[in-house]
């Protein structure tokens, strides 16, 4: 089979490698549409190490692995690879763990489901984990959970409100541009929800305060949030913008606390009187149970929100040359290119 390493730098090699074979609880998916993520060219770097670093798998299933009991070969499906596991997204065939796929649903195509694994894992558990805030099967919130989300545009961020909504989690001030009309839509104004455009403003400190009127205007007295996620998480945004918004006494008897999608990064500058919390999808199979059983959870959660129509699907472009656009793909977005959309590649052609 074809399939593309990832060099440090974002230079691609694709080589032909043999085709893998699933494991216990494993799926061996023939790749359809393989989804891109800035994780894709950061690990290779960070590592030194080249690697197929692809994670979000939409195809079908080819054979299953001892233990799996849910998927038969035929079925739809998208998924989050183990990563840095071998069998990446970046090939003709990729390697699944079985709790962190799920069946797409006749309504839904393979481009659409394969905008959500990586971000939407990443934004549940930032929401349900990181923050334990009330998941939408759990008795609604008694009284209002204020959340800022910075990032809006994002598919971390869109997939977290999106998530955060269907948990009725109000009121949610969302901070994007003006690359978040699609997701401004979904925010719900009568529950207190309101967009707040970044760069209308001068400097982070009228930002700060233009956030914390809008929670003000929703009826919390002093406009602190207790709960925020960073779905950008670069400095000015974490230490200047959300921690900022948040600071002071505790909420409720508990610290304010501020979900970052940043693992090992300094956070240091963040005002103290914020908890910081690294959010780390790969909790999902490096976890132990707690973290399978809450991806096998999260994951049967997406495919109910995509048939139902809640989870809308990520705004997304495909790129019809496959794994030959890959390097392409890595270099817009290390450039800073790409903006609230996901960049798929056409990897294999749907049988018919």
């Amino acid at each position: 089979m074809k399939e593309a390493i990832v060099h440090p730098g974002g230079k691609v090699v694709i080589e032909d490698h043999p085709i893998p074979q699933p494991g216990h609880n494993e799926l061996l998916v023939r790749v359809i549409i393989a989804g891109t993520n800035q994780k894709d060219w950061k690990f290779p770097f960070l590592e030194d190490t080249p690697h197929n670093a692809g994670d979000d798998v939409a195809g079908v299933v080819e054979a299953i692995g001892d233990g799996v009991w849910e998927f038969r070969p035929g079925d739809r499906v998208a998924g989050l690879h183990a990563f840095p596991e071998p069998g990446g997204a970046y090939a003709e065939y990729a390697i699944l763990p079985a709790h962190q796929t799920f069946r797409l649903p006749d309504i839904v195509s393979f481009e659409e489901g394969a905008t959500v694994p990586l971000t939407a894992l990443g934004a549940a558990f930032a929401l349900y984990h990181n923050l334990q805030l009330p998941t939408s099967w759990q008795r609604p919130p008694d009284k209002p959970t204020p959340l800022l989300v910075y990032g809006a545009s994002t598919a971390v961020g869109a997939y977290a409100i999106k998530l955060a909504i269907a948990s009725s989690i109000h009121p949610i001030v969302a901070i994007g541009s003006e690359h978040s009309c699609f997701v401004r839509k979904h925010l719900r104004s009568e529950e207190g929800d309101a967009f707040l455009d970044y760069t209308a403003f001068e400097n982070p400190s009228d930002l700060v305060e233009a956030i914390q009127q809008a929670f003000r205007d929703a009826g919390v007295a002093d406009g602190r949030p207790g709960h925020a996620i960073d779905a950008v998480s670069i400095p000015g945004t974490f230490d200047h913008v959300v921690a900022q918004s948040m600071a002071g006494a505790p909420i409720d008897g508990q610290r304010p606390r501020m979900a970052v999608m940043m693992p090992g990064h300094n956070y240091s500058t963040a005002d103290t009187s914020v908890e910081v919390v690294e959010v780390y999808t790969g909790l999902a199979h490096q976890g132990g149970d707690v973290g399978k059983r809450f991806a096998y959870t999260v994951c049967r959660l997406f495919a109910m929100g995509l048939a139902e129509g809640w989870l809308a699907p990520h705004p997304f472009e495909v790129r019809e040359e496959g794994l030959e656009a890959l390097e392409g793909v890595l270099q817009d977005s290390m450039s800073g290119k790409i903006h609230a959309k996901k960049i798929l590649l056409r990897v294999g052609k749907v049988e018919q």
